[in-house]
């Protein structure tokens, strides 16, 4: 069977509804606050990318880094299945991711 977006949509909604702080990505106004800057990343991840690309680590990063989320999050399908990792969600299912803006965590949550 497949789902479109507006029923990942509309299951994201339900289910942020029943879950306090979560919010669908749609529903963040500014979505570029929900990832962690280059330096806000741990020294030592900053490091790394200064040892590869001493003229412009921060820039290289932001072109082939892997973003860092701010807040926990979650993806939703179509279906109603709640998924920890997009690559999870079956094929043919759009699906909707939601974030947790009532948590934080200092070194982020790994998009991977």
């Amino acid at each position: 069977m497949q789902y479109t977006v507006e029923n990942a949509s509309d299951k994201a909604k339900a289910y942020c509804d029943k879950h306090p702080g979560w919010q669908r990505i749609c529903d963040i106004e500014d979505s570029d606050s929900l990832s962690l800057k280059f330096k806000e990343l741990p020294v030592r991840v900053q490091a790394s990318w200064e040892a590869y690309y001493p003229s412009d680590p921060e820039g290289a990063w932001e072109e082939f880094g892997c973003g860092v989320s701010r807040h926990p999050f979650k993806f939703i399908c179509g279906a109603g299945g709640v998924y920890s990792n997009v690559l999870d969600v079956p094929l043919g299912h759009q699906s909707m991711m939601i974030f947790n803006t009532s948590r934080t965590r200092k070194n982020g949550y790994s998009y991977r």
